[in-house]
């Protein structure tokens, strides 16, 4: 007598089991239609040969280095003009730093109006289309995010400071937080991703770390790498020894905090600290890098958009870190220029590693929209790598990157570098294949006389045709 009451109850049951799982199955047949979330993983300051999944031996970077062997990475990828601000303008714009009027870091960040970078960016682009946008993170220019097409921002104010960082929100409501600041961002990014899974979003997530001061680090970070372990690059050797500057050891270190008072900063260095111990501190602010990395990947995966996300990591320059007895940036030495670059998108994108294009971060806003199915603006001067992510082609454009510097501009292609100062006009030639680590200046070879004519003319016509940024007086 209860048949006729157990059959419709099995079938209620059914159904019961069929709407748990929906949301993911529904979610992902639904996404596949809708345009895909982006997010831009862009640490500050990290040498490309730092990480696992280029090479070095050493370094602790599970994360990064799956997130590449998910992904497309680029072998050949290069910092337009190696400093913060002007390197995050280009990315954002897609314009060379000369075209929108940043030449050099923007301090004070975020002032009133819209001095320079005031073409559209990668933002206000998928803005218009519909995307959620959000900044959580290092900002590092003049005007405010939401001048810039950022909707919403958790900005760690200028200057860096990994504990006790000030952050403001929305450009309103300003706080501290004490612990390790990049952890707290990697919190804020992951509530970001949550909250907005079941929209098109676009989240710009800049951790500060590994920029100075490295010596802010959690303990387990600090104490994970042995000095002694350290491979050191030879061009940081001179007479048999690392590269060493007491002076900029302690900026390393301290930044700010020792640049405010130099003559009575109360830390000392350590007795007898070296370019390994240096790099020791560079790795762990890495390895804590890399499980932010972590977490954002695993939030995707958690709310079921990680097929449907592009995931750009990439990052604004490189470090010298003693290379050429130099530190900090700023120059066109590939330790200062080179920087990882590698683009995941499971929905599109087969994995694999590209080594014969040139990419460079004035390409990565064209290159979104395009995966995206957003109209790339008029003003960007980059490229979209879409058919060679796609494999649709194996090369396009010049093939090459143009790199500024405060005081010089250059060109990178696959196998040469070519810088000239724009003052004293003095150069610099590399063959890269020949010389991996830029020891040998060809200037004055006649067997290079007449590559060192062509890349000349190529950065002369590359001025002529980036205009540079008319400031309003």
């Amino acid at each position: 007598m209860y048949t006729r009451y157990l059959i419709p109850c099995l079938i209620v049951l059914i159904v019961l089991a069929f709407l748990e799982v929906l949301p993911v199955s529904a979610q992902s047949a639904d996404r596949s239609h809708r345009q895909p979330n982006v997010v831009i993983i862009l640490p500050d300051q990290l040498r490309w040969s730092a990480l696992g999944c280029y090479g070095n031996p050493v370094i602790k970077s599970p994360n990064i280095n799956r997130l590449a062997d998910e992904g497309v990475r680029f072998t050949h990828a290069f910092s337009n003009f190696p400093v913060c601000s002007p390197a995050r303008s280009t990315l954002l714009t897609g314009r060379y730093a000369r075209s929108n009027g940043v030449n050099q870091n923007q301090d004070p960040e975020c002032q009133s109006g819209r001095s320079t970078t005031t073409h559209t960016t990668l933002a206000e682009a998928l803005a218009a289309a519909g995307y959620k946008t959000a900044l959580v993170g290092k900002w590092h220019l003049f005007p405010k995010p939401q001048a810039l097409g950022f909707q919403q921002s958790l900005r760690a104010n200028y200057p860096h400071g990994y504990f006790k960082q000030k952050f403001t929100v929305n450009e309103k409501e300003v706080y501290y937080h004490q612990g390790y600041g990049p952890f707290y961002e990697t919190e804020k990014a992951v509530e970001f991703i949550r909250l907005n899974r079941d929209r098109p979003f676009f989240l710009y997530f800049s951790p500060h770390p590994p920029h100075m001061p490295i010596a802010d680090l959690p303990n387990k970070y600090k104490n994970m790498y042995q000095p002694d372990e350290l491979p050191i690059r030879p061009n940081a050797i001179k007479d048999g020894k690392p590269a060493y500057n007491e002076e900029w050891f302690k900026i390393y270190m301290w930044e700010h905090r020792y640049l405010r008072n130099p003559d009575t900063y109360p830390e000392k260095l350590p007795e007898g600290m070296d370019l390994r111990d240096l790099t020791a501190l560079y790795y762990g602010q890495i390895t804590a890098i890399d499980d932010c990395v972590g977490q954002v990947m695993k939030a995707l995966k958690d709310n079921a958009i990680d097929a449907d996300t592009i995931v750009v990591f990439t990052t604004d320059h490189g470090d010298l870190l003693g290379s050429h007895q130099l530190f900090n940036k700023n120059h066109h030495y590939i330790e200062a220029c080179r920087i990882p670059m590698m683009v995941r998108y499971p929905r599109k994108l087969t994995p694999r590693v590209i080594d014969k294009q040139v990419i460079s971060l004035i390409d990565v806003m064209p290159t979104i929209l395009e995966l995206c199915g957003v109209s790339v603006p008029p003003s960007v001067q980059g490229l979209s790598m879409d058919a060679v992510l796609t494999s649709r082609q194996t090369v396009i454009g010049e093939n090459a990157a143009y790199i500024e510097t405060t005081s010089s501009d250059g060109i990178r292609t696959l196998r040469y570098m070519y810088a000239i100062e724009r003052e004293s006009g003095n150069e610099l030639l590399f063959d890269v294949e020949a010389d991996p680590y830029e020891m040998n200046n060809l200037i004055d070879r006649p067997t290079y006389k007449k590559i060192l004519l062509a890349m000349r003319e190529k950065v002369k016509s590359w001025q002529k045709q980036t205009t540079e940024f008319k400031f309003e007086k």
